[in-house]
Order: structure tokens, then sequence, then C-alpha cells
């Protein structure tokens, strides 16, 4: 049985999904959602291996709904549901993620509906996603904040109260102006959607934010010690120095 949910935050548009599965024996419609933060709480609950996602949502849009899913271990299978112009279709396309241009038929939502049941056995990761989505939103590539789970609801952290980033396991501590918080991701994947001339990789474990870097002290063999705004200090290893001597500069 395939689970499946939907995010449309016009309720004619949810029944009308929600009819076309209700079709098919093989699929549990375990989810909807109205708006974008409902969808990410929702998603993290139910762990649907498909979403039914519309671009254009209160709260939060489509597009970063799925940004915040690249940053999950395991996203589900997207089909975006949209009123788009032929570029963005397009985008879609050369993307591999499928959709529905509004209007559709039964013919047409069947069409998607198989291409995502082969889809869902090659789950694509969070890294591939972002790169995906990179043709969706070609003119901002970098993301400005940073969507946290929080005991069943999410809220946001944007880009300039993030101090710096830690791995820690299976999860990113994001150390913020404001305090810290856990993140289930990879640092690699969260540090795809930095701008570079923002935050900078400085050891295997630590991204910090160059504007909150206070000083930085030489160390042994090549190696520095970086000390935050906020007092903490960051290692800084020969290896990643020796990509980032801007910063020094």
């Amino acid at each position: 049985m395939m689970q499946v949910m939907i995010a449309d935050d016009e309720a004619p548009a949810r029944r009308k999904l929600a009819r076309f599965l209700a079709a098919h024996d093989d699929i549990s419609l375990v989810a909807e959602a109205a708006n974008g933060i409902d969808a990410i709480d929702l998603i993290a609950m139910t762990k649907p291996e498909l979403l039914f996602l519309d671009i254009h949502m209160p709260d939060l849009d489509g597009i970063g709904v799925a940004e915040a899913l690249a940053g999950t271990e395991r996203p589900p299978a997207i089909v975006f549901v949209t009123a788009y112009d032929d570029y963005a279709v397009k985008a879609f396309e050369l993307s591999a993620i499928d959709y529905l241009l509004k209007p559709y038929d039964r013919e047409r939502f069947d069409l998607a509906l198989a291409r995502a049941r082969s889809t869902t056995l090659a789950v694509p990761s969070g890294e591939q996603l972002v790169k995906m989505l990179a043709g969706l939103r070609h003119e901002e590539r970098y993301v400005r904040r940073i969507l946290i789970p929080n005991d069943g609801r999410s809220f946001f952290v944007s880009i300039e109260e993030i101090v710096r980033l830690e791995s820690d396991g299976n999860n990113v501590l994001v150390h913020t102006t404001r305090g810290t918080h856990p993140l289930r991701s990879t640092l690699a994947s969260i540090e795809s959607r930095l701008d570079p001339a923002r935050f900078a990789r400085v050891h295997r474990s630590h991204v910090v934010n160059i504007d909150a870097i206070a000083e930085i002290r030489p160390w042994f063999h090549g190696d520095a010690v970086i000390v935050m705004r906020d007092g903490a200090e960051v290692s800084w290893s020969r290896r990643y120095a020796a990509q980032r001597r801007d910063l020094l500069e």
C-alpha cells in the first residue's frame, strides 16, 4: 500500500485529488494540508512515500516545502500541482520531478501517479533533491531561511541569525543568536544551500557564518582556531583553510 499525502490550499483541489486517488485500491491517503507549514509537520508525522504538492500556498510555498524536505534523510517523491507557466513546467521536466498542470484530467493524473510509482522505488536523496530544485528557483540559488521542526510544529531561522552549524551524529546543531536547535540532516546537505560568500566550511564538523567570526588564531601545522563573536571556538583544519584563503585577506 502506497502512503500518499496532499498539500494544497484550495479545498476543491484537495477533494479532486482525493477522489482520483480513491480510485486506486493500493493507495492510502494519510494526510491533507492546506498550507506549507502544516505540510512540513504532517510529512514528519506520517512519512508519506508520495506527496502531491501545490506550488502556491500560504505561509510557505510548495518549492519552500520541497527545499525543507531536501534537508531530510529520505524525502517523499513529489508531484507538483501547479498553474505555472511553460518555462516552469519545462524546469519540472528537466529536473525529473513530475507535475500536474491545472486544470488536469484523470488521464493526466493517472500518468503522473504511474510515474510516481516507479519513482518511489528510488526516492531521491536530500542532496539530489537540492539539485533538482535549482532549476525551479534559478533566480534564488541560496536559501534565506531554514525550517526547524520542534515538537510537532516548525519554525523558521533566518540565515542572518545562524552563527555556526555543527555536525552531531545524525543531526546538525544549528547555533543561532537565540539558541541552539537540532535538525535531522547532514552538514553537506545544508551547506549546499548556503551562500559561500556568507558561510564557510572550516572543519568536517563545522560550517561558520563568516560575519560572526571575531578572530582567527594560528595554531600548529597550518591549522587555526576560529573564535566566534559569541565566544565559541572552532578548529579550522588546514585542509579547509587551503580552500578558503580569502578569509585571511
